[in-house]
């Protein structure tokens, strides 16, 4: 049996956006002092600078915060952006996503939310600048949700980094969110939760042949991965696997994080044996 990895004490947070989006100002509003420059004046590339305090028996650290004092326009640095975006999310567990709201959203917000998604990192979507807002709480949470469809799952924020609206409330989501991100199921809580999700909706037959799932295991934590063992792996469907996740949901607290399932042969059970 392999030994569970110790679990670390700190959570490494990636505060990432587009340019003028308000990353600088929410960083120094978290921290609670200046410690990072915010000038509309465009900076030069800088060393990472971490900036960390402890909340909560929790080490919480910014990972590298010069991306964050850089300064500039947008025109011609969207690829630097997003391979900036790219270096800091490989170190981080959770992603602050920073979106104005007092515009409407740009095709390089969505190609940043995209990094997320691809590293598999709890997230959370801040919606900054809610005091010049231009659309009320409704309306900017049915936009983000209808642009972000594969960020369904993360929590939204409003808030002010400049009035200090709300962001006290961050820190506790991104506590919440790592918990999720981290979380493991046992096995037999698992297997109650997918035989009542397929007593609910039993699995589509594979050109009238059955599919079954003997069992589920969790593998790996950060995000969570299932092991489904099957005798047709290739024969889950697309939507039944979306299905199977959204009633995993139901019964646990996945918000912040992805859910990855993984369907597998029998013979292959013993490499996901907890």
């Amino acid at each position: 049996i392999d030994a569970e990895k110790e679990e670390s004490n700190e959570v490494k947070v990636a505060i990432i956006g587009r340019v003028n989006v308000g990353k600088s100002s929410l960083l120094n509003a978290l921290v609670g002092e200046d410690r990072s420059v915010v000038s509309p004046i465009a900076g030069t590339t800088v060393d990472p600078v971490d900036e960390q305090f402890e909340y909560k028996d929790k080490l919480i650290t910014f990972v590298d915060t010069a991306g964050i004092r850089k300064r500039g326009k947008i025109e011609g640095l969207e690829k630097h952006a997003l391979q900036r975006t790219q270096k800091m999310l490989e170190s981080a567990d959770v992603a602050l996503l920073v979106i104005d709201s007092s515009c409407e959203f740009k095709e390089l917000d969505e190609k940043i939310a995209h990094l997320v998604d691809k590293f598999g990192l709890g997230v959370m979507i801040v919606l900054n600048k809610w005091d010049i807002a231009m659309y009320d709480y409704e309306k900017s949470v049915e936009k983000v949700r209808h642009r972000f469809k594969f960020l369904s799952y993360a929590p939204v924020i409003t808030i002010s980094a400049l009035t200090n609206q709300r962001v006290h409330k961050i820190n506790d989501k991104i506590l919440e969110v790592y918990e999720n991100y981290s979380r493991r199921i046992p096995t037999s809580k698992l297997n109650e939760a997918i035989k009542i999700a397929n007593s609910r909706h039993h699995l589509p037959t594979d050109n009238g042949q059955l599919v079954k799932i003997y069992f589920a295991t969790q593998f790996e934590t950060k995000p969570p991965r299932i092991a489904l063992i099957m005798n047709r792996p290739k024969s889950l469907h697309f939507s039944t696997k979306r299905y199977l996740v959204n009633q995993l949901r139901g019964f646990f607290n996945f918000e912040g994080t992805q859910v990855i399932l993984e369907p597998k042969k029998k013979k292959s059970s013993e490499d996901f044996d907890s």
